[in-house]
């Protein structure tokens, strides 16, 4: 009533009650869902006060009381992830009249703390502190009580529509950038004669800044206090001027940031700077450059870029910058391309595991309520939303013979083929639990609306039943929201998982996944292929949000990888995912998803890869993942020190260039003891070295060194190029057999690239001679090269601008082996 007189909706309490009890008699379900908004609120309130126990029953509060009778002194909690909430306040209170015991918590989900109630996370940590003890997902696959997992990716682009609002919002975002960087005009106020300078354009701003070390409330004495002050800002100004060809101060170093490669890449522009570097530089630029300003060009330009960066999804207010809904990110999540990848997943899945598939898919929504004024003609009501994949599935003759349903927490929809069925099937499970309901079927065309009435109808009821139909085979496919299928929601026959939400926090993204690794009695050899579908547009700005997305649900999510490795993070999806920037996956995104069918129907040797029943490693181990593709070792390149003619592997080369490094280390007395070296092959291209022996600091000198071998270069003190022989065959050859013809083959020595010798063996010329002779050995002949000055220089900048360098950032990884 206080709400409808504030918002002049009443004039009066009379009036308001007469609303009230119009709404409550017209739109019964609306009613009570606003009521039960209003009573949170209240009940929250009174809470935070003190006054949890006098919510609770009469029954509830004498428990307690005979509780802390007995005196119970332990106290377990399960699912304590709930408690930093409501249910902690009544915990508060009620561990006072229970005299304080000892309180344990247990869940397999940790609360996410964003957007949390500063008081309720406080208790929550007073009561429970840091996790005392934890059991990796895996390690409970191993000991055999989740079944086996593998996660899978599908890639897709925004559809044509899409992909040009995109393309728009990237211009707008272009033509920003531009006006930043551009010169303002200088001439005098015509009324007065009198004008300040404008703010100088944003290159040479940032340069003054970190020239001059100055930060919005001091003036720092040295750059390492600037850096200390404010990192971000350092790294980001640096990256941005060297990415853009511009000068550095004299006194400001280069940024070792993984970002700085970038600059290398000829068509470098700003608007292709990753997102959080430009959001770091335009947040400085905006708030204490042009607002500061007293031109009015610049106070112009700064409403005016604050505006346009809003659609962009980046608020920049008065104390500082942060994320915020973006219409491009919302396209990319709620595209409609997402429905269509589901049958070329399904399709697959279905020729695998035929009457035994039992798939789940879920979305944010039944519809999708965040589609916004912005994106409202792209985006119509139902994309992105369950019901929208429902519709794909149905109208689909390769999906529609799994007899899909949705259920949500208001909607059952039944494809029209299964409604007999259905209607037979649920009929019989109502009666064998004794329950009053009955069903009405609506005829929809390729789907029937099923609605209930009765005594007994409601959410638990059909929840229940649809799931018992589910596990039955009446329907091979469920489509819901994550809000009724994840936590709580048990349905062991799940085989394949699509996950179409965008949410990220570990809580609810453990929770989803967790649907598809109960184990399956009638299944003994199960194994769960969960799926994610991302949408991606790289050439764009925001172009890689959902695939940021997808890279922030796996951070916490531990995977089974292809070389049997188990490892946290999108890198054991696949080798070649990692976070940062993806601009070549436009590339590859064909190639990817070919993989990832491939996998999907390699269930026993993924199982294999799980090793169940065997011991889980107590600790994690450091790797090393090195890409090297095609052009990097080229099919028929054999090498250039070995008469064999055996032509060089992805493998064997790291094998080799590994034994070099370890035998310059031991002979320059840099490590103590010889490695045992690990090697095994993955997807694309990459080779995973692990080194076993030494001390932890030999095996971390050795990483270092072979990460500084098998990256691009970037300030290498000196290279060593790599070479292989091309045979060339003779005339004569053909006519000849195998082994005789190989005597009259010539070979084409061919450069492939340059490496960089590791800092630690460059520091002089006596080291870098060892690592020459050892290279020249086993991999290649050639000589080092000093980069410094002269011809050496040119050979260095000739090598970076034509590729002829390893293409990507060798990755150390953190794996349980």
């Amino acid at each position: 009533m206080d709400r409808l007189i504030e918002q002049q909706h009443a004039d009066s309490p009379e009036a308001a009650n007469e609303w009230i009890n119009d709404l409550k008699q017209r739109s019964a379900g609306y009613f009570e869902q606003r009521l039960a908004a209003f009573r949170k609120q209240v009940r929250d309130a009174q809470a935070l006060n003190g006054g949890s126990l006098e919510m609770l029953h009469d029954s509830a509060r004498q428990t307690l009381q005979r509780l802390a009778d007995v005196g119970v002194g332990v106290v377990i909690l399960d699912e304590c992830h709930h408690l930093m909430g409501h249910w902690g306040r009544i915990l508060a209170a009620a561990d006072e009249v229970l005299n304080s015991p000892v309180i344990i918590g247990l869940t397999a989900t940790p609360p996410d703390r964003d957007g949390r109630n500063p008081q309720d996370v406080q208790r929550y940590d007073d009561y429970f502190g840091p996790v005392d003890y934890e059991v990796p997902v895996p390690a409970v696959v191993r000991d055999g009580f989740l079944a086996p997992y593998q996660d899978l990716v599908w890639f897709v682009k925004p559809t044509r529509q899409e992909m040009s609002f995109v393309a728009d919002v990237d211009q707008n975002f272009r033509r920003l950038l531009n006006e930043l960087c551009q010169p303002r005009s200088t001439n005098g106020n015509p009324d007065t004669g009198d004008m300040p300078d404008p703010t100088p354009p944003l290159a040479d701003w940032l340069y003054n800044a970190m020239d001059r070390l100055q930060l919005p409330t001091v003036t720092c004495r040295n750059w390492k206090e600037f850096e200390r002050r404010d990192p971000d800002f350092a790294d980001a100004g640096r990256v941005f001027l060297q990415a853009t060809g511009n000068a550095l101060p004299p006194h400001v170093p280069e940024t070792r940031s993984i970002l700085q490669r970038l600059f290398l890449r000829p068509s470098q522009t700003a608007a292709d700077l990753p997102t959080d570097v430009l959001r770091t530089v335009l947040d400085r630029y905006i708030r204490h450059g042009l607002r500061r300003s007293h031109h009015p060009d610049d106070q112009r330009l700064c409403a005016s870029a604050i505006d346009r960066l809003r659609l962009l999804g980046q608020q920049v207010s008065e104390t500082g910058s942060r994320s915020c809904a973006s219409p491009v990110s919302r396209v990319l999540g709620y595209t409609h391309a997402k429905a269509q990848a589901l049958i070329p997943i399904l399709e697959h899945e279905i020729e695998l595991l035929e009457d035994d598939l039992r798939a789940v898919i879920i979305s944010d929504y039944e519809k999708t309520s965040a589609v916004s004024a912005d994106v409202a003609h792209i985006l119509n009501e139902e994309a992105g939303g369950a019901v929208a994949a429902f519709r794909q599935l149905v109208d689909s003759p390769v999906t529609n013979c799994l007899d899909p349903v949705l259920l949500t927490g208001s909607t059952i929809l039944v494809d029209a083929d299964l409604a007999v069925l259905f209607d037979s099937a649920a009929g019989h499970w109502l009666q064998q639990q004794g329950l009053d309901v009955s069903l009405k079927f609506h005829d929809e065309g390729t789907f029937h609306v099923v609605e209930g009435s009765g005594r007994d109808w409601c959410p638990r009821v059909y929840i229940q039943m649809v799931t018992q139909l589910f596990q039955d085979g009446v329907t091979r496919c469920l489509v819901g929201t994550r809000g009724l299928l994840g936590e709580g929601w048990d349905a062991n026959r799940i085989n394949v998982l699509i996950d179409l939400t965008t949410v990220t926090t570990s809580m609810t993204v453990n929770q989803l996944r967790g649907r598809s690794i109960r184990l399956d009695p009638l299944q003994p050899e199960k194994l769960a292929n969960n799926w994610d579908i991302v949408c991606v547009a790289p050439e764009f700005s925001r172009g890689m949000d959902d695939y940021d997305r997808f890279c922030r649900k796996h951070r916490t999510i531990y995977g089974i990888t292809d070389d049997g490795s188990i490892e946290k993070g999108v890198s054991h999806v696949h080798p070649a995912l990692a976070e940062v920037h993806m601009e070549h996956l436009a590339d590859h995104m064909d190639d990817i998803n070919q993989q990832m069918l491939l996998r999907a129907s390699q269930r026993q040797e993924a199982r294999r890869l799980w090793n169940i029943g065997t011991p889980f490693p107590g600790s994690a181990v450091t790797v090393t993942d090195v890409c090297l593709p095609d052009h990097a070792v080229p099919v028929s390149g054999c090498s250039s020190v070995s008469s064999s003619g055996t032509p060089w592997t992805a493998l064997t080369l790291v094998q080799a260039i590994g034994e070099v490094l370890q035998q310059t280390l031991l002979e320059t007395q840099q490590i103590s003891s010889r490695l045992k070296l690990n090697l095994s092959e993955r997807q694309s291209h990459y080779v995973r070295i692990h080194p076993e022996g030494g001390s932890p600091e030999d095996r971390e000198l050795f990483a270092g060194c072979l990460m500084e071998l098998m990256s691009p270069l970037q300030k290498p003190r000196y290279i060593i190029p790599r070479a292989v022989d091309v045979p060339v065959q003779q005339k004569i050859t053909g006519w000849l057999p195998r082994a005789m013809g190989r005597w009259f083959e010539s070979r084409d020595r061919t450069l492939v690239m340059y490496h960089a010798i590791p800092a630690s063996l460059a520091k002089n010329k006596a080291t870098v001679d060892v690592f020459q002779r050892h290279w020249n050995e086993r991999v290649s002949p050639g000589d080092a090269v000093y980069t410094q000055q002269g011809e050496g220089r040119s050979v260095l900048e000739q090598a970076q601008k034509t590729g002829l360098m390893p293409p990507l950032d060798a990755q150390q990884r953190e794996c349980f082996l």
